[in-house]
This record gives structure tokens, C-alpha cells and sequence, in this order.
């Protein structure tokens, strides 16, 4: 039965934000610390200073967001489809792709998401938590899809 089916559950209660998020995240926090510092006439701690309550506001904001949206995603792949639920707030979509109907796929090892492509051009997209999921979910894929 473990090589019949997989299924995981995006996102995690202990996230706090998506790799590709916090990539950008440290990016926008290094260069307002080097804008503050360079418009303060080098004074580090009020460059500092702002940065911390910038990241401060952010992570407060993302944390409220995140859970007034309440947005999960349950995805499940069997050797014949993947289904995919998408629950936000009170709306629950389902989507459901054969895996014979499947002409690409792409997975992102560093940033933990991907898509799968079928036939009628419909896109699914795949988010995971862990580098483990994904790369468990790759050789589901390739061991059950069509050459």
C-alpha cells in the first residue's frame, strides 16, 4: 500500500514563511538597512533599529494574514492521479489530474514547489514542506508515470 499512494498536507502549523518569501524578505531587509544607514550619515543603530521593527511588522503581519486566511491544501497521489484539495476559510476546491494525462512536470528542490502539466494545458501547482516530501513525491512520479 506505501507504494500505491502518497499524500501530504501544505502548510505545516510550525511554518512561518515560504523559502522563496524569506529569500526576498532578506534582500528588501539588507538593502532599507543600507539605504538607512546611508541616509542617516552612517549611524548603524537607527539603521538597525528600523530594520528590526521593519521585520518586526512584517512577521506580525504575515502571522495575522496566515491565520485569517486559514488556507491548507491536501494533496494526494496514487499510481493512477493526483488530487489536489484546497481548503480557504468556508471554500473547499478539489482538483483532480490522471497521471496519464500528465505531459511535464517540474519541481524546485531549493525553493519546495513545483507543477505538474496535463494534456488540456490545466497547470497544478505543488507546494511541499519539507525537501524530503519533495523528493519522495519525484520518485512516485517516476516510477509511476508513462514514458
Amino acid at each position: 500500500m506505501a507504494d500505491r499512494q502518497f499524500s501530504w498536507k501544505f502548510p505545516l502549523q510550525k511554518f512561518l514563511v515560504l523559502r522563496i518569501e524569506g529569500l526576498f524578505l532578506l534582500i528588501l531587509a539588507v538593502l532599507m538597512y543600507l539605504t538607512i544607514l546611508y541616509r542617516f550619515d552612517k549611524e548603524a543603530p537607527v539603521a538597525v533599529g528600523f530594520t528590526v521593527l521593519f521585520l518586526a511588522m512584517y512577521a506580525l503581519l504575515s502571522f495575522a494574514i496566515q491565520r485569517w486566511r486559514s488556507v491548507e491544501e491536501h494533496y494526494k497521489v496514487t499510481k493512477n492521479y493526483l488530487e489536489v484539495v484546497r481548503k480557504k476559510k468556508n471554500k473547499t476546491k478539489k482538483e483532480k489530474a490522471f497521471l496519464k494525462d500528465v505531459v511535464h512536470h517540474k519541481l524546485d528542490k531549493v525553493f519546495l514547489g513545483g507543477y505538474v502539466v496535463t494534456k488540456k494545458g490545466k497547470k497544478h501547482l505543488l507546494f511541499f514542506n519539507t525537501k524530503q516530501e519533495l523528493e519522495k513525491f519525484e520518485s512516485f512520479l517516476k516510477k509511476h508515470l508513462k514514458p
